[in-house]
């Protein structure tokens, strides 16, 4: 059995809809760390995440069909007193769900930041802080929750004969969580641009990689929002049904990290469907192509200008084929120690194979 309408359909909704993104991003995540072999710590740290997220999802869509979103009027009907029970329960698991699961997306993303950031320590450290700094105020906060009410079952069964800390106190936690959080994000999808602007990548080159590694400002977005309803966490008279904005918003917020956080490692796919597109529309990329290959990342070392040890260092082979034929460009990278064996070249001259071997780039400090 179930309760909806009023604002239960907009939960469920919401969060269905940002569930099946969060997951098909996370697949094309995988696919393209795998197939690269550049599967690294963040993407575990992702991985670990699915656990949590998924008791999120748990909380929110049983709570739409539990009586988060209803009326108290339709609730105190005696056929549906038992959903406002239900309802204060899906809460609960909710709110563990939202600080267990933002701990490692977050952690996800500003992981990627510290390895793109290594041997430049200013960076480093400025993450190390932001990292500390929403995992102790999440771990808090989840810890405030469970003992907001002791027994635990008194949050949604005042016959047990439990307490519970005043609404007031639960909302001062949301809000020092909260923005916490939005500052936190704020910072790490800031910090692409200084960290990026002076490394010699093409225009085009590092306005995406700052982009989409700057997304994580829909989520602080997500949070500022969740921040206005906040204050329904004292709503005595409509309880469930005010507090449906704060289950759709503090979802969003960790959803859309996860999105973001999948999508800033999908620049290789996006470059090959591009390329295929041009290529089938009979365009060429030419003019646009970037002075690194299309699976290049940024996870070398990097550092400050002057230091041998602090440039980014990547070795490159690039081998064209005989113009006579149909062209074909591919390149490949010398750190996998693969090797490319072209048949009858001896017989098509001396200028069909270039190798590249090393580039250096630098930046400034």
């Amino acid at each position: 059995m179930a309760i909806t309408g009023d604002n239960s359909p907009n939960v469920a909704g919401s969060v269905i809809m940002l569930t099946i993104l969060a997951f098909v991003t996370f697949g094309f995540r995988a696919y393209c760390r795998i197939t690269r072999r550049s599967w690294s710590t963040e993407d575990w740290i992702m991985t670990a995440a699915l656990a949590p997220f998924c008791v999120l999802v748990a909380g929110c869509v049983g709570g739409a069909f539990n009586g988060i979103g209803i009326h108290q009027s339709r609730l105190a009907l005696p056929e549906n007193q038992k959903y406002q029970a239900g309802g204060q329960k899906f809460f609960l698991i909710f709110e563990v769900g939202y600080c267990a699961a933002i701990i490692p997306i977050k952690l996800s993303i500003s992981w990627m930041l510290v390895r793109v950031s290594e041997g430049r320590k200013k960076y480093v450290y400025t993450q190390y802080a932001v990292i500390a700094l929403f995992t102790i105020m999440n771990i808090v906060a989840l810890i405030f929750i469970l003992t907001n009410c002791i027994p635990v079952e008194a949050a949604w069964d005042p016959s047990v004969g439990g307490s519970c800390k005043p609404a007031y106190v639960l909302a001062d936690a949301y809000y020092a969580c909260t923005a916490v959080n939005i500052v936190t994000d704020w910072i790490t999808a800031i910090m692409p641009i200084p960290l990026l602007w002076n490394v010699q990548l093409d225009k085009h080159s590092k306005m995406a990689v700052i982009g989409l590694m700057g997304l994580g400002i829909f989520a602080s977005l997500s949070a500022c929002v969740r921040l206005k309803y906040t204050v329904n966490l004292t709503n005595q008279d409509d309880y469930l049904y005010a507090i449906a904005n704060v289950v759709i918003w503090g979802f969003a917020e960790n959803a859309i990290g996860m999105i973001v956080g999948n999508v800033a490692t999908l620049r290789p796919l996006f470059h090959q469907f591009f390329e295929r597109t041009l290529r089938r529309t009979g365009y060429t990329s030419s003019r646009s192509r970037s002075r690194f290959p299309s699976n290049y990342e940024l996870s070398q070392h990097g550092g400050g200008k002057g230091d041998p040890g602090n440039a980014y260092l990547s070795t490159v082979t690039e081998v064209h084929g005989n113009q006579a034929r149909s062209r074909q460009d591919s390149q490949i990278s010398d750190d996998d120690s693969q090797k490319m064996i072209i048949h009858g070249a001896a017989s098509r001259g001396h200028n069909d194979i270039m190798v590249s071997r090393q580039v250096n780039v630098t930046y400034d400090a």
